[in-house]
């Protein structure tokens, strides 16, 4: 009989508890829903003319937003699989990642800011002598947003398809003399139907739970989500029966599409596409060399004219901005006061899941199971369901400043649990394949492997777990949105006040100073824990 491994710590009860513990918060935030919006009020409210407007608004944009980045997304991907020697290549395919960690309403800042009335392009419209005014506002701006955001996912999730295909293949195609289109349809296309529905189905699932964005560029009323509706709802007209039926329906739409998506998303693969082999592609006419080099720099265009545009603007708003100062840094502190409780609190509650997940996947497959599923559970939830749920149920024992520290730090801690555990999922399995048996062998159990053995394996993935953990929870606005008001507003919610008030110049300040803030919380956090060995 083959011998049963055991927990690398011994975690088995502390991560089944933590499951557990998680399971019940979110299953308590979800019974207040209902609770708070009673059967006639969803009768009335889901039938009515509002909702199916919300409904048509976010599956429209959600659809568009999908076709657009996923078409672009193959387009630029097959154009980085085809170009592996150009200068930069590794650097661009690393800036796809800043999307992850960039607040959505910097990235928003930085669309307005490029793409606004008053933008760049139509400056450089106007010194050409064409005269025009782009309306980023609506639909078309939704859009776009959610194309800088999902494209660089696209190719991520696109790229390692051309690298599966055997290298055999691409040579026989050079010696066959296959043309472009043959080259597609026999060997792209077959490859794409495997990879494509993992991430349209990926991207379309983020654009129906998107909030921020449509907030800030949907326009008005008409334009929004069954996120937005939820906070217009609880932070405007403070109606919470209102509120908990958007939020159901919010949550219903969600489960339809992650039931869609069952088996698509889960085998889904983020590639990095820096170690590619090279491929015989032949002799490519010029016209498809030229077409690959517009593609990828019409993608780093889209990427970096934000990014480029938010820091030019900050910097000069420092000088041409009237701001008020301590306002800003009582933000700041504020900010990084509210993020690095709930990057901690995501630790201790994605780390004993994920090893618990570990020891329990050989020896007893239903706890693996279990435990799988509660790291996973947050996805499914929509964040602004939990969100308010998680708010009418501290409404009912705490009250002003309490409520909202403890809201918002533990809403964020469990909503950023799963990104924390595919992080640190790969680490745990490295540790328990390389050690396992020469600890058994040893008797090095508990604390004392934990120091000697697993923490120096775990410790770089720990670090970068926790720092993603501290920039997610920087940009955080539903959290904030719900529970935050004028003595607590952290430097996201300032952000979306000065832009509501067409305040520019000092949003272009905070949101320099925001992404910043997070590029430096980010280093310093993933250096002091993850050590000399973090990535």
């Amino acid at each position: 009989m083959a011998e049963q491994r055991r927990p690398i710590i011994g975690a088995d009860a502390l991560g089944m508890s933590v499951a557990l513990l998680l399971a019940f918060l979110v299953g308590a935030a979800l019974l207040m829903l209902f609770a708070q919006a009673g059967e006639a009020q969803i009768g009335t409210l889901l039938g009515s003319a509002y909702v199916w407007h919300i409904l048509r608004f976010t599956l429209t944009q959600a659809l568009l937003s999908t076709v657009m980045s996923a078409a672009f997304g193959v387009l630029v991907a097959r154009a980085f699989a085809r170009e592996t020697n150009f200068p930069g290549r590794r650097a661009l395919l690393g800036l796809m990642s800043l999307p992850i960690v960039l607040p959505s309403l910097v990235a928003v800042f930085g669309i307005i800011a490029v793409y606004g009335q008053n933008g760049w392009l139509a400056r450089a419209l106007g010194a050409a002598g064409l005269e025009a005014r782009p309306d980023i506002y609506g639909l078309g701006g939704v859009v776009l947003a959610h194309v800088f955001f999902n494209l660089p996912l696209a190719v991520r999730l696109l790229l390692p398809g051309w690298h599966s295909i055997p290298v055999e293949t691409w040579r026989l195609s050079a010696q066959l003399g296959m043309s472009s289109w043959s080259i597609f349809r026999l060997i792209e296309w077959p490859m794409l139907r495997r990879y494509l529905p993992h991430a349209a189905a990926t991207i379309f699932m983020l654009c129906v739970g998107s909030f921020a964005i449509v907030l800030a560029l949907g326009g008005g009323p008409g334009a929004a989500t069954f996120e937005v509706a939820v906070f217009e709802a609880i932070r405007f007209e403070f109606d919470p029966p209102k509120a908990a039926t958007l939020a159901l329906g919010g949550l219903a739409l969600n489960l339809a599409c992650l039931a869609l998506a069952q088996g698509a998303v889960g085998d889904a693969v983020i590639g990095s596409g820096w170690r590619t082999r090279e491929q015989d592609w032949g002799q490519r006419p010029m016209a498809a060399r030229v077409l690959d080099g517009v593609l990828i720099g019409a993608a780093a265009v889209l990427l970096i004219g934000p990014v480029t545009a938010t820091l030019v603007d900050g910097f000069t708003g420092l000088v041409n901005a009237s701001l008020n100062w301590s306002l800003v840094g009582r933000a700041t502190l504020i900010s990084i006061g509210l993020a690095v409780p709930a990057a901690l609190l995501t630790l201790l509650l994605a780390l004993p899941m994920v090893l618990a997940e570990g020891g329990a996947r050989s020896s007893k497959p239903a706890h693996a199971a279990i435990l799988r599923a509660a790291l996973i559970l947050p996805i499914a939830v929509s964040p602004m369901a939990l969100g308010l749920g998680c708010f009418l149920i501290l409404r009912l024992s705490l009250d002003g400043m309490p409520r909202a520290i403890v809201g918002i730090v533990l809403l964020n801690a469990i909503m950023i649990v799963p990104f924390a555990a595919a992080i640190l999922r790969p680490a745990v399995e490295r540790a328990r394949a390389r050690h396992d048996h020469l600890c058994r062998a040893l008797g090095i159990t508990g604390w004392s492997r934990w120091r000697l053995i697993d923490w120096p394996i775990l410790r770089p993935s720990i670090g970068t777990a926790l720092a993603l953990a501290a920039a997610m929870a920087l940009g955080d606005l539903i959290g904030i949105g719900l529970f935050g008001d004028a003595k607590l507003r952290n430097l996201t919610l300032l952000l979306y006040d000065q832009l509501g008030a067409y305040r520019m110049g000092g949003a272009a300040v905070t949101a320099a100073l925001l992404m910043l803030l997070i590029f430096v919380l980010y280093q310093v956090v993933e250096r002091l824990v993850g050590g000399r060995a973090a990535p």
